[in-house]
């Protein structure tokens, strides 16, 4: 039996179970270390923002149909089971972008601890060890351990998939759980990216070629046709997708992806293929050291190659910034060139000598530039630390603040796509709870002020968040615009590289609490505080309005009147509602008063009846028509 004949080819250079458990136990632990290190470390890019758009993360939480429907509104050539099962994990764990992308690094943890599964049992436990090790250290992999998108998923259901089909193929004593997980995983891989085609196509081809023999090989092929039913009912929506891939200027031919690809296999050193090189040649010149697993995996790499360059030729899949693609060529390839290192005469030495180079180079290589170009990422370091802004504030900010930071790249405030929401959004709105935006660094004067004034003019409550350590050059000037109105309150997060500061408009105060009143006809106060400035004879009245319907702006006046103490109207001033902004000071003058003590009230009423529309304090739950504001004494004569 083929399973007999793979034991003895296994025993020479396999490690006893205890070994083997050590080994793959401390291989797994140093994934977990890699992938973990990035779960933090940058702002998500516009791929990751897609992913939490479909989840949900603007409006959670999401039902597995609004996942459906959200990837339909937004890329129809996109397919669900990631982010299904990410809306899921979200419910639970949050929606930081170190939850998130925590899903993908125990998918990568998971996969690392099945392709040592799948070659302990195809090849031997030596060649297992290596192979996870080359796969859990290569610098292009540990990218997509703490990426938030489904590439660890797929790689671990395309070597679960392979794993049951090479125990189907060698006659395997299997039971019917095999072959369901066998079916089961095939139609998950085509729900988790399209590219789920090509490892089957790949797969396909290279069973054709080899076991078609086989006894179960009919077997094995309807299954993979009811992992494919299985699939039908999405396939007209994905069908419907743009699959504009090719739309980029980063397209060009296999022959030029050649060369990066090796660079990204071989961890950024391409004499690393060498002990590949020459087992190869070995195996040639040799034939009782061909290994009929390590055949196979060197047919199906080529086999999923083609594929790749067949599907890519007619939907322009491939570019230098999409390399991701070529993932589905990692597993076989780090089996190859496992059993390179380990098989060879004197492999222990050779073994220790290349995991040394392949180590320092893997290091020097995922600290490089080059690396994030070709896995497709923007310049993160032109971003904010993002990531730090939401763990630090949590807590610290109500609905009604507006953060204003400082940022390289306007980007950050950009709709992505087709999306309703940016990238600030993502940790602002939907992890906060508030707005923001952020300031170009380079903006000059005249720009600076129509744009920080601007936004002054929708928001009284203001977060203002810079690097200390890096002062953006237009800080100083958008302070100075502050200040004009705004007075500095409590420092919210105070670290060496990161001050953030809550800032009020003068009327307020720093121990102002959000005042906000709900009005029966769908009016809303979102807030309003009141001062008397004696030096200055003026009451000033700030309020923030909010209506369900523009067409209430229209119908409804705000009165504002200053009572004496026996409630004789002193002063007033009506304005219509349209004619406030979002918020807005009013002053009214206390000059002609006379001494005594008077207080200041705010009523809203139609414009047409008169008739006062009755509110509801949403702090104290108190109802009324006539608000009162500000009590105030007029002590001494203007």
């Amino acid at each position: 039996m083929k399973f007999e004949m793979l034991k003895e080819l296994q025993a020479p250079n396999g490690y006893s179970n205890g070994a083997g458990l050590a080994m793959i136990t401390l291989v797994l632990l140093l994934a977990f270390a890699l992938g973990a290190n990035g779960l933090n470390a940058d702002v998500i890019w516009d791929d990751e923002f897609s992913s939490v758009t479909f989840m949900g993360a603007f409006n959670p939480p999401y039902t597995p149909a609004q996942v459906v429907e959200s990837i339909f509104k937004h890329a129809r050539d996109h397919v669900p089971l990631y982010y299904l099962l990410g809306a899921g994990w979200a419910a639970q764990a949050g929606w930081s972008q170190f939850s998130l992308r925590l899903m993908s690094c125990f998918f990568g943890v998971l996969m690392v601890a099945w392709l040592y599964r799948f070659a302990a049992d195809a090849v031997n436990r030596r060649t297992a060890v290596a192979a996870a090790f080359l796969m859990t250290t290569n610098a292009f992999i540990i990218i997509y351990f703490h990426e938030l998108r489904g590439y660890t998923l797929l790689l671990l259901l395309t070597i679960i998939h392979t794993w049951h089909y090479w125990r189907l193929a060698s006659n395997w004593h299997v039971s019917r759980l095999t072959w369901i997980l066998f079916v089961f995983s095939a139609a998950a891989m085509l729900y988790t990216h399209v590219i789920g085609f090509i490892m089957l196509i790949g797969l396909g081809a290279a069973h054709i070629f080899m076991e078609r023999g086989s006894g179960r090989s009919r077997s094995i092929i309807m299954g993979w046709g009811v992992g494919i039913l299985v699939f039908l009912p999405y396939l007209p929506t994905m069908l419907s997708g743009s699959f504009t891939w090719g739309e980029t200027s980063g397209q060009v031919t296999a022959i030029e992806l050649a060369e990066p690809f090796w660079l990204l296999l071989t961890n950024g050193l391409h004499i690393l293929a060498l002990p590949l090189a020459l087992n190869l040649a070995y195996m040639i010149r040799r034939k009782r050291h061909r290994h009929p697993t390590v055949s196979r995996q060197l047919l199906l790499a080529l086999f999923i190659g083609l594929a790749l360059e067949i599907v890519s030729w007619r939907f322009n899949l491939l570019a230098i910034n999409r390399m991701r693609y070529f993932l589905l060529l990692w597993f076989p390839c780090m089996i190859l060139f496992a059993y390179s290192v380990t098989s060879l005469p004197h492999s222990l030495k050779l073994s220790a000598l290349f995991i040394l180079i392949w180590c320092l180079s893997g290091f020097q290589f995922a600290r490089s530039e080059q690396i994030l170009g070709f896995a497709g990422h923007a310049a993160q370091g032109k971003y904010p630390p993002l990531q730090r802004f939401t763990a630090f504030l949590q807590g610290q900010t109500g609905y009604h603040d507006y953060l204003l930071g400082f940022s390289e790249s306007l980007g950050l405030n950009e709709n992505r796509r087709r999306y309703d929401w940016s990238i600030a959004d993502y940790y602002l709105k939907a992890q906060l709870g508030i707005d923001g935006a952020f300031l170009h660094t380079s903006l000059k004067r005249y720009r600076l002020e129509q744009d920080a004034r601007g936004i002054l003019r929708e928001h009284p409550h203001l977060l203002l968040a810079h690097d200390p350590s890096d002062v953006p050059p237009n800080y100083a000037r958008t302070l100075e615009i502050i200040q004009k109105d705004y007075i500095p309150c409590a420092l919210l997060v105070d670290k060496p590289d990161l001050l953030i500061q809550r800032y009020v408009h003068s009327v307020m105060g720093c121990d102002h609490e959000p005042a906000p009143i709900a009005y029966e006809n769908g009016v809303r106060v979102i807030d309003r505080a009141a001062r008397y400035v004696p030096l200055s004879n003026l009451v000033q009245l700030l309020t923030w309005w909010e209506v369900a319907d523009e067409g209430l702006l229209d119908e409804y006046n705000v009165s504002m009147q200053i009572i004496t103490s026996d409630w004789q109207n002193a002063r007033q001033e009506d304005r219509h509602l349209y004619e406030l902004p979002p918020w807005d000071v009013i002053e009214l003058s206390t000059a002609d008063l006379p001494l005594g003590d008077y207080r200041l009230m705010m009523i809203l009423y139609h414009r047409d009846t008169g008739e006062k529309v009755s509110g509801a304090d949403l702090t104290t739950g108190e109802k009324a028509k006539i608000w009162p504001v500000l009590e105030f004494a007029i002590e001494s004569g203007g």
